[in-house]
């Protein structure tokens, strides 16, 4: 069940995950809490398939999926910062309406229920490493993946840089930290935050196409299931910095890999959808437990 080839369905499975949790770490590092991410992707990956079946481009479905996230962040922005409606109540409407949203145009506009598969859908087409894929480890991981889970991980470690090496960087965690101090000294909030929506939007509507078009051509009810969640988690356990958040949603991902090789033993099919959000409680343990040594060394302190 265990092999070399896992470490690539690993880092495919990843992708969205880390993408989206990327993308909403800008946000969390300005001092806004965005949770639209499930929403985003959801209706991203929708208008990705059909920007796909209308034109039958892939590179055009991209970017269709891209504008729907950064769409659905100006809304969010707009309601929260321009009308002041509060960030987490905003977030869980939009979620469930987009979710909706999803629902109702797959109905009007395909006349279809639960799924739409057709061949006329062109998928982001997968990259062969050449020489590369011929190295163990290496080849597994590389090859047959698409650009998407290439450019996640290039797009993490250069968030790494920005936050923390770069003017921009600098000014967007003065205004997570001390806005008001921030404005004092110069730094547009408002506009850094604007940026930062505009980030976590592009990203989140990216991993809605690595859904539909990355992993499969098709576009299913809820097929994000619960991911822009997973990634919320993620950015928490990370503590707003990108390295460990890679190896957080690494973990995630692995999970997500292990549930389908799990399905081959043909163990009840509940179990095996558990193992994701599994990792997930897992991993809350495993925090709370490290804060808890240390309230006790502080303690015998």
């Amino acid at each position: 069940m265990l092999d070399f080839g896992i470490l690539g369905v690993t880092m495919r499975m990843a992708t969205p995950i880390l993408l989206a949790g990327t993308g909403t770490l800008y946000n969390d590092r300005a001092g806004v809490t965005n949770i639209t991410l499930e929403g985003s992707m959801l209706l991203g990956g929708f208008f990705a398939v059909a920007c796909s079946f209308f034109t039958g481009s892939w590179g055009l479905a991209v970017l269709a999926g891209i504008a729907t996230g950064v769409a659905v962040s100006l809304v969010f922005y707009f309601l929260t910062s321009v009308c002041g409606g509060d960030e987490l109540v905003v977030g869980f409407s939009m979620n469930i309406l987009l979710d909706g949203l999803s629902i109702f145009l797959l109905k009007q506009i395909f006349h279809q229920s639960g799924s739409l598969v057709d061949e006329r859908i062109a998928g982001v087409p997968q990259i062969s490493s050449g020489m590369l894929g011929r190295i163990p480890i290496l080849g597994d991981l590389l090859d047959g993946q698409t650009w998407i889970v290439y450019f996640t991980f290039a797009f993490a470690l250069l968030t790494w840089v920005v936050l923390y090496r770069t003017p921009f960087g600098l000014k967007v965690l003065a205004c997570g930290e001390n806005p008001q101090a921030a404005a004092t000294v110069g730094v547009g909030v408002l506009k850094i935050r604007f940026l930062c929506n505009l980030i976590g939007g592009a990203a989140c509507g990216l991993a809605g196409v690595q859904i539909s078009l990355g992993f499969l051509s098709l576009f299913t009810q809820g097929m994000t299931v619960g991911r822009g969640f997973i990634a919320l988690g993620a950015v928490v356990f990370s503590k707003g910095n990108p390295l460990r958040l890679i190896a957080v949603t690494l973990f995630f991902g692995f999970a997500e890999a292990m549930s389908n090789r799990v399905q081959l033993m043909q163990l009840p099919s509940e179990l095996v959808l558990m193992l994701p959000y599994l990792a997930v409680v897992i991993l809350t343990f495993v925090r709370f437990d490290r804060l808890r040594k240390r309230t006790q060394k502080q303690e015998a302190c």
